[in-house]
């Protein structure tokens, strides 16, 4: 037999070892394609954080440039000190000669005056109050009556540095002696560890009532509260801090696991029947109420999809996730809404079935056992496929934003105190830190005073302590 110009002859034994070949070199190229994409990934295409992108050159976030200047823009009312009619207090400035001629001028009435003002602190020091407390016998029955005094100790600190104390340690996250230190600077008192630990264990306990039954039940009963969780050493191990929040409120809880299970412990989703916003962590699904997705996290993962895999279908949901977000802000409703919300989800399933067409399954090795597995490009695809009402619900619910950044912008001051303690020694202190912080960020987004709001920690009870 003849063999035709170009081919050659081979058995059926090479034939089939030919084509495992290729298989596995079709699911070896798939997997350096994958591993290439962890490699690349940041910030700006994944939900890593921006301080593990290290001394790489500046990225690209997913701000879209408006092409204003930068700095306030026309229209803008700027802020700068006003004049007080009532200043604390007045100097006078007097004329008493000429300064060109040297005559007297002391009793001559003064043409104009300027008025400029400076705004300054007071000297501030501790101020030390003593209460003298009468003993009295009674001359009729010899019984001695001590009058009434709400001060226990000989000598203490009082409310205000205590409440200082807590402000500067678990509010501005100053390391214990730290704070001893500005306590002195400023107010030429240096209160001991012990006052400090004991002063935010004092706000610990009075604040239980409103963070855990106040707080944490308005949570319970919002329509739209935002979750998320971030890892925190403690006690040696890592530890999973969560939060459960909306624009009025803010509730954090420390647990040993990340899912499920400590969910279900500290028990907010497992009695809510609103919705919640939360990203892709699979363990949200398992609670019964309405789930919307954080589209922020969705067009990170779309980039990274776009820039290390090349898929075309990505870059063109992240242009259409962009315009649902510009139609969501938009002033206009009713039918003209309507039409354009109708165009929006007919790109939807068009890019989705656009990204299946052209979307391989990438197999498992051929030497491995087990079902396919799906890449990185085709479970995001797949995401979009089966949780589009998810995706787009911020579209139909006004009160349902585009993303989950309220729940990470409240989980930023966890990360912060992770950079500057590095971890919580106890189970306890990381219990005192997020019951603080639950009240003092439940403070902050009701237009409260922080240091205010902590005297009334140290002071009243529980139930006076904030509105929710």
């Amino acid at each position: 037999m003849q063999i035709p110009e170009g081919y050659i002859l081979i058995t059926k034994v090479e034939y089939e070892q030919f084509l495992l070949q290729k298989e596995q070199i079709k699911a070896l190229m798939a997997r350096v394609t994958e591993l290439e994409g962890m490699l690349h990934k940041d910030s700006h295409n994944s939900h890593k954080p921006p301080s593990s992108d290290g001394y790489k050159k500046r990225i690209k976030n997913n701000r879209v440039k408006s092409g204003r200047k930068v700095g306030g823009q026309p229209g803008h009312e700027g802020n700068t000190l006003e004049f007080v009619e009532n200043p604390d207090k007045i100097i006078e400035h007097k004329v008493e000669e000429c300064e060109h001629c040297g005559a007297d001028l002391s009793h001559v009435k003064a043409k104009k005056k300027y008025r400029r003002q400076v705004h300054d602190l007071p000297l501030v020091k501790i101020e030390v109050t003593e209460h003298q407390v009468e003993v009295k016998q009674c001359p009729k029955c010899q019984h001695e009556t001590i009058a009434t005094c709400e001060v226990s100790a000989s000598v203490q600190y009082g409310d205000r540095i205590k409440s200082a104390a807590v402000y500067l340690n678990q509010y501005q996250m100053l390391p214990v002696e730290r704070t001893r230190d500005v306590l002195e600077d400023l107010f030429g008192g240096s209160p001991s560890a012990e006052v400090i630990e004991q002063s935010s264990q004092l706000c610990y306990d009075n604040m239980e009532s409103v963070i855990e039954n106040g707080v944490k039940s308005s949570i319970i009963s919002s329509k739209v509260i935002h979750n998320d969780e971030t890892g925190m050493r403690c006690e040696g191990k890592t530890k999973w801090i969560h939060v459960c929040s909306t624009s009025q409120l803010t509730y954090y809880a420390i647990d040993d696991k990340r899912g499920k299970e400590a969910m279900d412990r500290i028990a907010v989703l497992p009695q809510f029947k609103g919705i919640s916003i939360h990203d892709r962590w699979a363990s949200y699904d398992d609670f019964d109420c309405e789930h919307a997705l954080c589209n922020a996290h969705l067009l990170r993962d779309l980039k990274l999809i776009e820039e290390e895999y090349h898929k075309p279908w990505a870059a063109d949901m992240r242009k259409l996730l962009s315009d649902a977000n510009d139609l969501s802000k938009s002033a206009f409703r009713g039918i003209r809404f309507l039409t354009a919300l109708t165009a929006i989800e007919k790109r939807y399933n068009s890019i989705v079935k656009k990204g299946f067409r052209h979307e391989p399954v990438m197999q498992k090795m051929a030497t491995h056992k087990g079902r396919k597995a799906k890449s990185k490009s085709l479970n995001l695809l797949t995401c979009f496929k089966e949780r589009k009402k998810q995706i787009l619900l911020f579209l139909h619910d006004k009160d349902v934003p585009f993303d989950n950044n309220l729940a990470e912008r409240d989980l930023r001051m966890v990360k912060l105190k992770q950079k500057i303690s590095g971890c919580f020694r106890s189970q306890h202190g990381a219990e005192i830190f997020c019951r603080i912080r639950s009240y003092i960020s439940t403070v902050r987004k009701q237009g409260g005073q922080v240091w205010d709001a902590l005297q009334n920690a140290i002071r009243a009870p529980s139930s006076q302590l904030v509105t929710v």
